[in-house]
Order: structure tokens, then C-alpha cells, then sequence
């Protein structure tokens, strides 16, 4: 055994007269690696040359990708990455959606069992995965990415634990993605919505709330009278996507609706069959066509796009844009504030101005 004592930075025998203070360590070549560590919890030799095997044993799983082979997904799922969800504020019910989808496809298998190939197997399951209601497949490739990554962080998480040596999703691809389909409503659209929600005061107000306020449907449809502070031009809604709640500014055109609704007592909206009233508006409006798929439908999310792009047009700093949506990053506030096509050519007009002489 290689374990010995060492006192004042000295190794010393047991004819040192301060042997009973020194401390145990450990000195060990193995497989070109030294270990030399000390060993303060040990008293004896005997304990010593336990936790010497102990520590030698520990380094040979390493080095030669001895794993845990009992942990199983699911149990993992369980003790570790849940609560990593919670503690992280990750999209709670799209992570929810994506762990039942795994655990369908895995089911009770290990973690270091799962190959590179079952994950792509995996994969192919969720391409071919039919909707119950049409024939093609219910999830986009970009859906199919989502989930996947959530399976490469739930192995990364493992191999933090030392319960896996890699991560088999490094060796996966990701799925290409179509080009984003546009999410702008040209003019003559815009005009035909607007005429059909005026049919609809309920719809209409909605519309016309998620056009002046950068919330998501369900935040929308779950503000009442106590949130909203009219004197200070705010409102306060509840958090989305894993984002804590927030204020939200309120213009005069939100603030003229809400007070309506509340008069007519009308919040929390009372709305209850809202996917079909507005897909008849959209449909009655030319703009979605019934059977479309989802890159040609316009669909209500589409009017953050609106919203965004309302701003940019008038010149809003993007930065200010990122803050109302509360976005992280501004890749993600690009998405929403796209440009139609009158603006892009307004401004390469501008160039028009500059006089024949100064152009180079």
C-alpha cells in the first residue's frame, strides 16, 4: 500500500515524536495519473488503506468508463432534473410535455444505456409521430429540436453527477429548420381583420389589447380589475415561459378598452370558445384558408409580431422593445420585430435624396 504519514509538510515514521498528529496521505501512480492527497478523515493505517481503495477504485471508473448502470431515466428524471427546472424557471409545462414524450420513447431503460443511435432512433419516432386528429406529423422539426435538447441537458446534468463519462447527443444533429414563415399582415389584410372583429366586441377588444400590449394570450385573458393601476398607467400580469410576473405600461388605447370591459364586467374575459371565433374572422377575412397548414395560417402569437413591429415602425429603440417583452436576449426580440415590405422600400428611397454629385 502507498499510504503514509505526513507532519509539517515532512512524511515522518512512527519513531516521530509527533507521529499521533500527523495526517494520513495517499501517494499512487495509476495509468500515468498520480493521485497524492491527504486522507483527514482516517485515524488508523487500516482506515487509511480503505479509503486508499476507495479513492484508486473511484479513478479506474473514470479512466476506463466504468459507469452507473442502475440509474434509469425516468428515476433521474425524478430526483435530479425536475428539480433543476424548478430551480431555474425553465418553461414548466413544455419541459412537462417533452419529459412524456422521452419517457415514452426510453421508457424504464438506464442512462447508460441510451446510445447515440437510440437518441437518434428517438428522434425518428418523434418525426413520424402522427396527430390523432390529421394524417402528417404533429411536431415541426424545430419542436423535434426542443425536445431533443431538453434529452442533451437531462444527460449533461448526468454526466455532472458522474452517473455518465458523455453525453450521447453530442454526437446527434439537429434537424434543418424551415426559414421563419413571415408573421406580417399586409394592408389590404389588416383592413379585412379589422372590418370582421368589428362584428365580434368581445374578439375585437382582445385583438386590439394584444396589439397594444406585449402579452401572450393567456396572460391577456387573465387580467382582472385589481391588476390594472389606471393612475400610474400600468398593469400587473402574471409570469410566463418561466419568467416571473411583471408591469406592463398601458397606453390611452388599452386603457380605453379595459375601463369599457370593466364597466361592462367583462374581466376576466369571459371567453370560451375563442379558437373558434377567431379562426371564423380569420377565414371570413381571406387569410387563413380552412385545412391550411401552420406555415400558411396567421395565428394569434403572430400579433407580437404586430405589436413589435408597430414600434420598430415608429422608430422605437430595439432595446426598449427587448424590455417590454422581457425578453433575455435580443435574438429573440429579432424574431417578433420583422419589417414589411412598404418600410424596407421607404427607406433604400431615402437614398433617392442624396443629389446626383454625391454619389459615388
Amino acid at each position: 500500500m502507498s499510504v503514509y504519514k505526513r507532519y509539517n509538510g515532512k512524511r515522518v515514521s512512527s519513531s516521530h515524536p509527533d507521529y499521533s498528529k500527523a495526517r494520513w496521505w495517499i501517494y499512487k501512480r495509476l495509468k500515468g495519473k498520480v493521485i497524492h492527497q491527504s486522507l483527514p478523515e482516517a485515524k488508523t493505517k487500516q482506515e487509511a488503506e480503505l479509503a486508499e481503495r476507495q479513492i484508486i477504485k473511484a479513478s479506474f471508473d473514470h479512466s476506463y468508463n466504468v459507469t452507473d448502470t442502475t440509474t434509469t431515466l425516468a428515476s433521474f428524471i425524478d430526483e435530479k432534473y425536475r428539480p433543476y427546472v424548478q430551480q431555474n424557471n425553465v418553461n414548466k409545462g413544455a419541459k412537462e410535455l417533452y419529459i412524456r414524450l422521452l419517457l415514452g420513447h426510453f421508457k424504464k431503460q438506464t442512462l447508460s444505456s441510451i446510445s447515440p443511435q437510440d437518441c437518434r432512433n428517438c428522434r425518428t419516432k418523434l418525426q413520424t409521430r402522427q396527430n390523432k386528429r390529421k394524417k402528417e406529423s404533429a411536431l415541426s422539426s424545430a419542436s423535434i429540436n426542443r425536445i431533443m435538447s431538453t434529452l442533451s441537458k437531462i444527460f449533461s446534468l448526468a454526466c455532472e453527477e458522474g452517473i455518465l463519462e458523455r453525453n450521447p447527443m453530442q454526437y446527434v444533429k439537429a434537424l434543418p429548420e424551415p426559414p421563419p414563415r413571415r408573421r406580417l399582415l399586409n394592408p389590404k389584410q389588416k383592413e379585412a381583420l379589422w372590418t370582421e372583429l368589428e362584428k365580434d366586441t368581445l374578439l375585437y377588444r382582445l385583438i386590439v389589447l394584444a396589439v397594444n400590449l406585449p402579452l401572450r394570450r393567456g396572460q391577456l385573458v387573465a387580467i382582472t380589475e385589481d391588476v390594472i393601476d389606471f393612475e400610474n398607467e400600468h398593469v400587473f400580469v402574471i409570469g410566463s415561459k418561466g419568467r416571473p410576473p411583471r408591469l406592463v405600461p398601458l397606453n390611452a388605447t388599452a386603457t380605453k378598452i379595459l375601463k369599457a370591459m370593466i364597466d361592462e364586467k367583462q374581466l376576466p374575459f369571459p371567453v370560451k370558445d375563442f379558437r373558434k371565433r377567431w379562426q371564423t374572422a380569420l377565414r371570413n377575412a381571406g387569410i387563413n384558408k380552412k385545412g391550411g397548414t401552420r406555415e400558411e395560417n396567421y395565428h394569434f402569437h403572430d400579433l407580437r409580431s404586430y405589436f413589435a413591429s408597430e414600434l420598430i415602425r415608429r422608430n422605437t429603440n430595439p432595446l426598449i422593445v427587448q424590455n417590454l417583452f422581457a425578453h433575455s436576449d435580443m435574438s429573440i426580440t429579432t424574431v417578433y420585430a420583422q419589417t414589411d415590405d412598404k418600410l424596407l422600400l421607404e427607406a433604400v428611397k431615402r437614398l433617392d435624396e442624396i443629389d446626383n454629385g454625391e454619389v459615388q
